[in-house]
Formats: structure tokens, sequence, C-alpha cells
């Protein structure tokens, strides 16, 4: 019988032992073929060159960070199957075979397994290609037809990555066999022979040093020492490797800490089972520490993408929003460009004109001599589009939205226009309302002082064309007016201006000039939310997928780990078997020694994460609570479900005699 032969029957014969490992490849593979796919994607590409944006570098990033964290995936999975397999790697070396026929049928073994990866998870990306457009089309608030898609270059770049995992695994299997002399193969792992204690000492270290980088990481960056220019960098270092190193001071002497103290809890031990589980978790623990921190930092990494990315597209979807509140304006146009833009809107069968209104717009150039020493003063204001209060309450009052009148300004005063007011902090707020502001406009040569007296959380103009508006007095403008230029902005409303791509060209065509928001002769709400909600669509997309790398290479770290144990475990379990111990009991200590590897690193998770969006809160005040409440959820139930399948698996390998 060839080696291939063997291989190949093992594989038959065995497939349901191989069956996990063979659905981690292909869930690897899918997540890759189906990202780099969206990548060659031509509608996708012609999106982002209609708006000049660089669509391939970003996916072209965030595919080296997938092909990383995939390969991990596969290697730890492969790692974890090879080893669970020690004893039968042994029965090989027993009937003679030399290491390296050994290595050359794991190497078959592999090359079978990676084959139906990739041929599986090719035909499923390309089944579901279409659900994958339509899905990030849909994140992008993009009507486009979606169709199946079917890439040479993403099948031969999927073919390529996961042959250099083929090799680096297959190398792998190699080295343990290498390694290992046919005794140790044949050996179960060895258990601790000393089962650890734990420690309160070490423990209460590793809460205050997790407790003082939490306060660290929710701390502001203005207002904190620990965030300055000079120590961002060591600080942010501090508190990644703070967390880590107190996450594994609890995991090793905490919780072998607390396993103690029931098992000296006589009243507790001798209860039911929890005998079996207390011993069993004394003799895991110091091996089990590492393994349960890196779930534990995997949980929060995936939960802090997901949830940060998530509350970055809702919030900045509603600024894009909020931003633009007109339909189109103009600058400058002449009374034919203004009938040409009627006749485009009229000729419109998805639009209508509201109505046009016009405003003119004084750009004034801040001269107070800032102290760049004094942090708040540093964040004022440096120009202003300055507008009349008369202007302002007609403008306004067509919008309707968020709308509140002025009623008087005295000649000093003034009301400062920010649609980010919502996410600013109160040291800004109060910096631009502290002190006066001397204001100087082109050739004039007086110099006006104003001094703002609220901030509205919304703005009447475009933000790309006019930006930082100031509404001041009638008086003061008027005379503002006399001795500078200003610039001129009409504004025409339209209905269904997020479904207005057809009259957007062609007023574009009108009033001439670049692409879009580089436009200086035309602001489009159309044009401004899709480009805004197209480029954070693709991030929130790209972070979804890293999500679902970063939670499958989680589940594979336990899921693997318990399984290999599972076969350490089986002679145990016989042996209960034989005394009287049903499927049923057996299943619920089994359901007992696995829960702790699922809930503590969980629970962890989702405290590190929680803090780490409270500093993104804090920061950069956007509302992070619905989009994380969701994340976490939606993560729980899938960790739930990880936890019944790895529950079901290591009861039914503990108790089938095969």
């Amino acid at each position: 019988m060839t080696l291939f032969k063997i291989a190949f029957t093992n594989v038959r014969k065995n497939f349901g032992q191989f069956s996990m490992y063979l659905g981690s490849l292909i869930l690897s593979v899918l997540i890759y073929f189906t990202f780099v796919s969206l990548a060659y994607n031509k509608s996708i590409g012609t999106i982002f060159k209609k708006w000049e944006l660089g669509a391939y570098g970003v996916f072209l990033a965030a595919s080296i960070v997938i092909i990383l964290f995939v390969a991990f995936f596969v290697f730890y999975s492969s790692n974890y199957f090879t080893r669970s397999r020690k004893r039968e790697l042994g029965l090989y070396s027993l009937l003679g075979l030399r290491k390296g026929q050994i290595g050359r049928i794991i190497f078959y073994e592999n090359l079978m397994m990676h084959v139906m990866a990739v041929v599986s998870g090719i035909l499923i990306g390309i089944f579901f290609s279409k659900f994958f457009s339509m899905l990030l089309f849909r994140i992008m608030d993009l009507s486009i037809p979606s169709g199946f898609t079917f890439s040479w270059s993403a099948i031969g770049s999927t073919i390529f990555v996961f042959g250099i995992i083929l090799i680096v695994t297959s190398a792998n299997g190699y080295w343990i066999v290498y390694r290992h002399n046919m005794i140790e193969l044949f050996k179960a792992d060895v258990r601790e022979k000393n089962p650890a204690k734990g420690s309160l000492t070490l423990s209460i270290i590793g809460v205050l040093l997790i407790g003082f980088c939490y306060f660290l990481a929710t701390r502001s960056v203005e207002n904190s020492m620990f965030w300055s220019s000079n120590t961002f960098f060591w600080s942010m270092l501090f508190v990644l490797f703070g967390v880590i190193l107190g996450t594994w001071l609890l995991l090793r002497f905490l919780f072998p800490y607390v396993i103690y103290k029931l098992f000296l809890r006589k009243s507790f031990f001798y209860r039911g089972t929890n005998i079996l589980t207390v011993t069993w978790l004394r003799y895991r623990m110091k091996k089990t520490a590492g393994t349960l921190t890196m779930i534990a930092v995997l949980s929060a990494t995936t939960l802090t993408i997901i949830g940060t990315l998530s509350s970055f597209y809702t919030n900045i979807i509603s600024f894009a929003e909020s931003s633009n509140p007109n339909s189109y304006q103009t600058s400058w146009s002449t009374q034919t460009e203004r009938n040409e833009i009627y006749a485009a809107i009229r000729d419109s069968k998805t639009n209508a004109l509201v109505y046009h209104e016009a405003a003119d717009v004084y750009t004034a150039d801040v001269i107070d001599e800032v102290d760049e020493s004094n942090s708040y003063l540093a964040q004022r204001m440096a120009r202003f589009s300055v507008i009349s209060m008369s202007d302002y309450n007609r403008l306004a009052q067509k919008l309707g939205d968020n709308w509140k009148q002025i009623k008087h300004l005295d000649r000093n005063q003034a009301i400062f226009l920010s649609p980010t007011d919502a996410f600013e902090n109160s040291n800004r707020k109060h910096a631009w309302m502290k002190d006066p502001y001397k204001l100087a406009f082109k050739n004039n040569s007086r110099h006006y002082k104003v001094k703002i007296t609220d901030v509205y959380d919304h703005t009447i103009f475009n933000t790309d064309m006019v930006s930082s508006v100031l509404v001041v007095n009638d008086a003061l403008y008027k005379e503002v007016a006399q001795k500078t230029m200003p610039n001129h902005i009409d504004i025409f409303q339209v209905t269904n201006e997020d479904k207005a791509e057809a009259l957007d060209q062609k007023i574009k065509n009108v009033v001439g000039g670049s692409n879009y928001w580089w436009n200086k002769n035309m602001s489009s709400f159309y044009s401004n939310y899709h480009m805004i909600s197209t480029l954070v669509g693709v991030l929130l997309y790209i972070g979804m997928f890293m999500g679902i790398v970063f939670f499958a290479a989680t589940g594979s770290i336990i899921y693997f780990k318990q399984i290999t144990e599972a076969v350490d475990e089986k002679p145990r379990f016989a042996v209960l078997q034989k005394m009287g111990m049903s499927e049923k009991e057996v299943r619920r200590v089994v359901a007992k020694q696995v829960l702790p590897v699922f809930l503590i690193p969980l629970i962890l998770g989702i405290s590190h994460s929680i803090a780490a969006m409270i500093g993104l809160t804090v920061n950069l005040m956007y509302s992070v609570g619905v989009p994380v409440m969701i994340s976490t959820t939606v993560y729980t139930l899938f960790f739930i479900i990880y936890y019944l399948v790895c529950v079901s698996t290591y009861t039914k390998m503990v108790t089938n005699e095969d």
C-alpha cells in the first residue's frame, strides 16, 4: 500500500475526526476568497474611480492583515489537530514507518484537506458572491444591481496563499514527527504534578494593573498628562501590554486561587460531581493561563474592532447628513447657469425643485495673538464664514429641521454654527466662547471684534463649500459688505436628493470644475453623502471580515485545545462510566469543566472592549452605546454556540468506545 493510499484511507475512514479541521479550512478559504473577490469587483472599482477614492489601496492593506490572521488561524488549528493525533503517529512508527514516510503521510492528508477546502470555499464564495456584494452596497447605501462574480485573479490569489499555508503546516507536521520519539508520541500530555494554588497578592497586582490601564484608556487625550505628544506612544504601549499582563496574572493566579479555595471547602468539593470538575481544573491551570489570555485578548480585539467601526459608521453617516443640509450649492453662478440648472431639474423624472435661495458670505481671518503653549487657545478658529442674522433666519426657516430663530444680536455678539457640536468636548466649546475674536476681511483696513455667545449644533450651508459659519449682527454685516467682496452662494433644494445621480452629473456639467468634494463651484448632498457612505461603508465591511477572522481564530483555539484534552481524558471517563456514570452525567461534568474556558475570557474580553469604547467616546464624543450592545450580544450568542458544540463533541469523544 502506497503512502498516499494510506493517507487517503485514513481520511476516508476517519472523516469525522478530520471534519472540524476541514471546516476551519473551508471557513478560512471562504473569508479570504470573498474578500479578494470584492477587491476585483468591477462595480466597486467603478464606484471608487468615479469619486477618486483609493479602493484597491484600502483592500490591499486589509487583505494583508486578513492573510496574516487566516494563516495564524489555519496554522493553530493544524498544530492542535496534528498534536491530538500523536498516538496515531506513534502507531505508524511502531509499524515500521520511518519519520520521513510519516511526514509524507501528513503532507498527503494536508494536501487533500487543502484541496477540498479551496474547492469548497471558492464554490461557496461564488455562490454567495451576490449576497456579499449586496451587503456591501447596502452598507454603502448604493442601489447597484449585483450578480454572481467569478474572478480568475481572486481564484489564483486564493490558491497561492493557501498553497503557502499548506507548505508551512506540512513543515510543522514534519517538525512534530522529528521532534518526538516513538515513546513520546504514545504518551499523553503530562499533567501538572503540583496543582497551582494561585496567589492573592499577584491577583491583586493584576487587578490593579488592569484598573490603572482602564483609567488611562478612558482619559481625555487633550487633558491628561499621560497622553501628551511626547508620551502618547509609550502610554499606548503601556496600556496594551499592561492589560495583557494583568489578564495573564488574573488567569494564572486568581483563577487557581479560587479553585484551590473551592477545593478546601469540603461542603462544595464533595457535592455532586464537583469533585471531578474541581480536580480537573486544578491540574490544568498552569497550561491554560496562556491560552485563556490569548482568547481574552482576541475577544477584546474582535469586539473593539467591530464596535469601533460600527459606531464610526453610524456617527459619520449622521454627520454626512447634518453637514450637507442643501441639495445643491453653487458659487458665483451666472443667470445663464441658473436657468440651465432650472431646466435640468425640470427635466429630471425623480427630482423636483422645492425652492431656490441665495446669500452672500464673507470670509474673515482671525488675527488674535494666540499663545501656542496654552492648549485651549490653540484650539480656537483661525477663519470664519460670516453671514447676517436675517440671512440665517431666512435660510434656517426654509430648512425647518433643528431651526432656532435668532431674535437679537448686539454689534459685538455672534453665534457659531457647528454641525459637529454634538461631538465637541466642553473645553473646546469654552475656548470658542471665552474670549472675543478680532476679525479681518480682505481689502478692508478695519478690524472687527466679536464674541461668540452660543454654539448651534447645525449649519445652513454644506460645509465643504462654506465652513465655520459665524452669524453676526445685521448692522455689522452691512458695514462689512460695503468694503469687502462676498462669495455669492446659490442654493437649490430638490426632492429625493439621495436619488439624484443623473441630476448631479447634469448640474456638474453646467457649473464645471473638478470632481465632487474638490469642486469649488458646486456642493452636492448626493455626492458628499455617498462619497462618505462609500468610504466608511468599506471600512465597516473590512472590519466585519476582520472580526470574523478574529472570532474564528478564537473559536479554533478553544475548540482544538478542548478536543486535544478530550483525547487525553478519555481513559479517565472510561473508568467513570464503568463505575456507573451515565452519558448524561458525563455531559454535565464536561459542561462544567469547559464552561470556565469560555466564560472567563469572554467576560474579560467584553470588559476590555468596553473600556476601549469608553475611551473612544470620551475623546471623539461619538455615541457608541447601540452599536456596541448589538455587536457584543451577537458575539456572545456565537460564543454560546461554540460552547455547546464543544461540549457535545467533547462528550462524544470521551463516551465513544471507537
